[in-house]
């Protein structure tokens, strides 16, 4: 019988599949199917494709011992890749937001990396080497891969539009694999290429090779029946029959037997012992010990001398059960789970022991000893828990809590004292707090409760309320601060202010007398910054909300801005509150320079999070100016980075934007659509969603007809706005649109009533964007030319286009009634010139039919060059015209590649230029506006 084997025989269609998607450069695929069937050899022609058509392609091989290695599978991708490069080359590629990748390939001193932004880094990371040149990664046994890996890869599918790499994989459909519920995501997300067993043809040719001559019928269907086409379980068949000196001939068709991993398992153990006793020794301390061992080490488990060992690794690579001797690996994972039936549950969990003590022994990296102390029963020796909090430390530090707390979780079970156990029981807690938040609650709120020191229970409780506040339960994390203040008294001023500062923050959504009382307390005192910067954000967003003093808001607005960068989210967070207090007070570029801060500690600090609040705000900033169309822009962007975070759903206020902007843009069925998926019912909200949206739908009513149900809406809205001590227009115009739904059912002194109050209301705040909304209100019930003309000077002046548009829309309708048309006509005019601007298209409409009443046309309105960018293609086209790339771009403005791609190409389209070296031209000398 040869040896050599065609491993890729009956493939030809996969490869011809494979050859496709690698050849477009950008491509996911996966070789999926059971054991034996060849995908290992068809995931590597498919890097050698790649590396044909100039790819680098880098493998990793994944191992059901190292699915709780952090990061593993990556770490196996590019550390060769990157130890290769020259330093400035790699540092280089490590640098601003790929930073934090480094702490996935190398262990270095530093904090925890938060999770996600890891994924990010990697995926920047990624980005840059592909630049250089296209990269195929390619992933053996994907089922086996660890899970911070997993959802990396996942991260990576999702958005790797407009970088030049392929993912590979192949994957044993036999095996759960280390989490089911990324692999069925991923699988979702890749082109599936099936791999089944070989038809009989096929089955002929493999036996003709492997036997050196040609079968004949009857022995190809029995052994086609017997191994249903598997290539390696045919390989073993016909190994043992020529062990055992039968040929391929019919008469041997009835002594095959159907073939399953015990009668493998029997054929493989059958044929070690006949080579070598020892053998079979060796091979189980493999199995326990992991493909990628050495000889030195399988031979101490195995517990024979270093000769012994070498002469049953040579009988294994003989027998092609093993692959090399440096390291071991066995040839098939058939062959590596058909020796480990050898093992029972006893006998493996004590060689795991064995293990864990000859690795620590050997001062092996933690990561391989946990690995083994994992799979065995605590003991008392006291390195155990040292190597699981230092496998813990790893884990967490390279951004995979969920593998942190395997290793803490195992911890817990040994034997500890009060004090160890409090350590290792707060570890755990603030591990879980990314992955089990129930469980981080009740682990922390125990490890407070036991903390002897204030200190500690300080840091405790400070984590605990950020991991609950950041999962949006705000209350929650008030009362827990709450708590610990109270646990630490005066005794402890210092700390004390931490978590009362630290408390405005997780809090921010609660402004209660006591809340704004401690704000006050903390602002007027003196404090760290960050502490000041918090108390300052609260009092400016409370004096916003409330119809405070709008000098006093911007002051103590501009003043938390001010007092330098961020240092983390709670600042971040502030930095929110302060950007919502400018919105409220028409500071819109103020408002937009912090956000701009925010997205700028995501750059520096590598927290997606904060790049998505900053996206959130520029939204809330075009929804208030009327640039309808950069508000979905930025909303998209933000929520591609929620995405990438957790899936949460979206801030209630969001919501609201998005039905406002539906109703704006003609499509009341969407509006409807977003009602209905979130909880607004007939009877009113049942979710903080919905009774954002309340005011919306309301709005919507009234344009119907249907100004009973606007008026319920819109004081329902009111009502409980009015509870929390929600005064300011600013906020909320709820007044003046039930006003409005007053006046069209003829109840007109409860119109002039709220519509005069929120016009007072408006006035003593001093911003002119309430103040022109009111007016018109008031304008249109009294059916009063001045206030309406009032209503369009004052909104004139301010960053509200659309509201602006509306004021002029009626007026122009008053002024027909009037009989002055080409007043009407004017005003008009100028309203459906806004609102194209806008993309408010029921306004468009609304304005267009009333100049059609006036005898007037409807001007052609025609938005071109640098005037019909958005702001988001201005910031892309202006920044590409200087020379940026579009990795360069992506980066500075935290985008994908693929949002570069896409507006950049619109840019082009818009613009009427072939390429970005005809935008600096085009962004200069295209007029602004056309208007025929």
């Amino acid at each position: 019988m040869r040896d050599h084997i065609h491993a890729l025989v009956g493939r030809e269609k996969h490869l011809a599949t494979a050859r496709g998607l690698v050849s477009s450069g950008t491509a996911q695929l996966s070789f999926s199917g059971p054991p034996g069937v060849g995908k290992t050899a068809l995931l590597r022609a498919t890097a050698s494709l790649a590396e044909s058509f100039g790819t680098q392609a880098v493998w990793a091989q994944a191992h059901p011992l190292e699915r709780d290695f952090a990061f593993g599978v990556v770490r196996q991708l590019f550390r060769p890749l990157l130890t290769a490069m020259p330093g400035t080359q790699r540092a280089a590629v490590l640098a601003d937001l790929a930073g934090p990748a480094a702490t996935v390939v190398w262990r270095e001193a530093g904090d925890d990396a938060d999770t996600f932004a890891v994924l990010h880094a990697l995926y920047w990371l990624t980005a840059r080497l592909a630049e250089q040149r296209p990269l195929l990664l390619a992933v053996d046994d994907l089922q086996w891969a660890d899970a911070a890996s997993l959802r990396w890869l996942l991260y990576m599918t999702r958005r790797c539009d407009g970088i030049p790499v392929v993912l590979a994989a192949s994957r044993n459909t036999a095996e759960p694999g280390t989490d089911p519920d990324l692999l069925a995501e991923l699988a979702d997300t890749i082109t599936d290429v099936p791999v089944t067993g070989l038809d009989l043809g096929q089955v002929a040719e493999l036996t003709a090779d492997l036997f050196g001559r040609v079968p004949e019928p009857g022995f190809v269907a029995a052994a086609h029946q017997a191994t249903d086409g598997n290539p390696f379980l045919l390989r073993e068949l016909i190994t043992t029959m020529a062990a055992e000196g039968m040929a391929p001939v019919d008469d041997a068709a009835a002594r095959l037997p159907g073939l399953g991993l015990r009668t493998v398992s029997d054929w493989v153990l059958a044929r070690m012992r006949r080579s070598s006793p020892a053998a079979v020794e060796l091979a189980k301390a493999v199995a326990v010990l992991g493909d990628g061992t050495d000889l030195t080490t399988a031979a101490a488990l195995a517990g024979m001398p270093p000769e012994q060992a070498a002469e049953s690794a040579d009988a294994l690579i003989a027998m092609r059960l093993l692959t090399g001797a440096h390291p071991l690996r066995f040839a098939h994972s058939i062959v590596r789970n058909a020796v480990g039936l050898v093992l029972d549950p006893a006998e493996r969990q004590a060689a795991h022991r064995r293990t864990a003590v000859l690795l620590h022994d050997q001062n092996r990296p933690t990561q391989q000893i946990a690995a083994h102390l994992l799979a065995a029963d605590p003991s008392d020796a006291p390195w155990e828990v040292d190597v699981l909090l230092d496998a813990a430390r790893t884990a967490s530090h390279r951004g995979a809590p969920d593998a942190a707390v395997t290793y803490l979780r195992r911890a817990m079970r040994a034997p500890l004292d009060d004090a160890r156990r409090l350590a290792v029981l707060t570890e755990l807690g603030n591990a879980e707090l990314s992955v089990d938040l129930p469980a981080a609650v009740d682990h922390l709120t125990e490890a407070f409760d036991a903390a002897p020191e204030p200190q500690q229970a300080t840091d405790i409780a400070a984590k605990l309320a950020a991991g609950i506040a950041q999962r949006g339960d705000h209350a929650t994390a008030a009362q827990v601060l709450d708590r610990g203040i109270a646990r630490l008294g005066p005794a402890h001023a210092d700390l004390v202010t931490r978590l009362e500062g630290t408390s405005l923050m997780v809090g921010h959504s609660l402004f209660s007398a006591d809340r704004i009382s401690r704000a006050r307390r903390l602002y007027d005192a003196s404090l760290p910054p960050e502490v000041r910067r918090r108390a300052a954000g609260t009092l400016a967003m409370h004096a916003a909300l409330v119809g405070g003093s709008r000098a006093e808001s911007v002051a103590l607005a501009t003043e938390s801005a001010d007092l330098g960068p961020p240092e983390d989210l709670f600042s971040v967070a502030s930095l929110g509150m302060v950007a919502g207090a400018l919105c409220f007070a028409d500071r819109l570029d103020d408002a937009r320079r912090t956000a701009d801060r925010m997205i700028e500690f995501t750059r520096s600090s590598g927290l997606p999070a904060a790049g998505q609040w900053g996206h959130y705000v520029l939204a809330r900033i075009a929804f208030q100016d009327g640039r309808l169309t950069d508000m979905l822009e930025e909303l998209q962007v933000a929520r591609e980075i929620q995405e990438s975070i957790n899936g949460e759903d979206l801030h209630p206020d969001i919501h609201m934007q998005l039905a406002e902007s539906s109703v704006e843009q003609g499509r009341p069925a969407a509006a409807l659509r977003l009602f209905a998926e979130h909880g607004l019912t007939e009877d009113g909200a049942t979710t903080p969603e919905a009774f954002a949206m309340l005011s919306t739908r309301g709005r919507l009513r009234l344009r119907d007809g249907d100004a009973t149900g606007a008026l319920a809406d819109q004081l329902q809205y009111g009502q409980v706005l009015t509870a929390v001590g929600v005064r300011n227009p600013a906020a909320s115009q709820w007044r003046s649109r039930a006003a409005l739904a007053h006046h069209a059912l003829g109840q007109e002194e409860d119109a002039v009533r709220l519509a005069e109050e929120e016009l007072a209301l408006a006035r003593d705040w001093g911003a002119p964007r309430p103040v022109g909304i009111a007016l018109r209100a008031l304008g249109v019930i009294r059916d009063d030319l001045d206030l309406l003309t009032e209503s369009v000077e004052v909104l004139a002046e301010a960053p509200a286009r659309l509201p602006y548009a509306y004021s002029l829309f009626r007026l122009g309708v008053a002024l027909d009634e009037r009989g002055r048309r080409e007043e009407a006509r004017t005003r008009l005019h100028q309203s459906y010139r806004l609102a194209v601007e806008c993309g408010a298209d029921a306004l468009v409409e609304s304005a267009g039919a009333a100049i059609t009443r006036t005898g007037g046309r409807r001007p052609r309105a025609v938005r071109t060059g640098v005037d019909a960018l958005t702001a988001q293609q201005r910031k892309i086209a202006g920044l590409a015209a200087e020379g940026a790339s579009n990795r360069q771009i992506a980066e500075r403005l935290y985008l994908t590649l693929r949002t570069v791609e896409h507006h950049l190409t619109s840019a082009y389209r818009t613009l009427g230029v072939d390429g970005r070296d005809q935008l600096a031209a085009a962004l200069l000398t295209t007029p602004r506006r056309t208007i025929p």
